[in-house]
């Protein structure tokens, strides 16, 4: 775990009063010490989902990332395809859904459940090729037989899943909303989200929120390191949500919630995390 002296001044003298923001667990992978070789594996989800603080789920929702791996078309579940193992996305929802039917309580708060879905834009390891046309649909075809799997469970239990969409490539998540099932009624509808990452040139992935027009996006994640008071105010007037996702936790990333009030905090370490929220 990296972690400052300086944040642990903060973690022991900083005031009670906390921000209530939900807490998920980054990438499937955030039992501690943080190890991100470990992103996205069915044996790290298993870890996290397990975590306890207070008798209590640390955490209240997950996020998994799914790709469409081009050199063999599978929907795998993984955090990169140069690393990837051969997780498909079928046996991420079963581990989802079985902890849903079966885990005494859902999560920290008591409240619904979190379920992040990053769809991935690249198809091969260098993160050079883009998805064709066929391979969008696929992908998305993938993403709604997740969603069906941890939607079924959710109902076989009886509660309710907050389901979010989310990826870097609007276009992806055009073809999401273009494959919605018929079966699919507004009160059990995903909801979309996009991202705001380390900022070009340093990133060539983050994109500005139009490139998303068309999307009915609800929540953007922020990298709490990043932020911009500008976009950040631009956000709220449009009734965006905002969340922000890190990595390792310092008095930086403490100071940052404190200040912004994110509505969830989407973390590597989920542990240190509640113990700081809970404070």
């Amino acid at each position: 775990m990296r972690i400052t002296s300086s944040a642990w001044l903060l973690l022991a003298f900083a005031a009670c009063d906390r921000p209530h923001a939900l807490l998920i667990c980054h990438n499937s992978n955030c039992a501690e010490p943080a190890d991100p070789e470990r992103d996205d594996t069915l044996a790290a989800m298993s870890e996290s989902l397990a975590l306890e603080v207070e008798g209590k789920p640390a955490i209240d929702g997950i996020e998994v990332d799914l790709f469409w791996r081009a050199s063999d078309d599978t929907c795998i579940f993984a955090h990169d395809l140069a690393t990837a193992g051969n997780d498909t996305a079928a046996q991420a929802a079963d581990a989802i859904a079985f902890h849903i039917t079966t885990a005494p309580q859902l999560t920290f708060g008591g409240g619904d459940f979190q379920m992040f879905v990053e769809l991935k834009d690249y198809v091969d390891a260098a993160e050079t090729m883009l998805h064709t046309p066929d391979q969008r649909m696929k992908h998305a075809a993938c993403a709604w037989d997740f969603y069906t799997t941890v939607e079924q469970a959710a109902a076989a239990r009886g509660v309710h899943i907050d389901f979010f969409f989310g990826s870097f490539g609007p276009e992806m998540l055009k073809e999401v909303i273009a494959q919605t099932p018929a079966s699919v009624d507004a009160d059990h509808a995903p909801r979309y989200e996009s991202y705001y990452g380390v900022p070009k040139p340093l990133d060539p992935e983050t994109r500005p929120l139009s490139d998303y027009t068309g999307i009915p996006i609800t929540l953007v994640e922020l990298h709490s390191q990043w932020i911009n008071d500008n976009e950040h105010e631009a956000l709220l007037a449009q009734n965006i949500e905002i969340a922000f996702f890190m990595f390792s936790a310092t008095v930086e990333h403490f100071g940052a919630i404190e200040q912004y009030e994110p509505s969830m905090v989407n973390t590597s370490e989920a542990t240190l995390m509640r113990r700081w929220l809970e404070h």
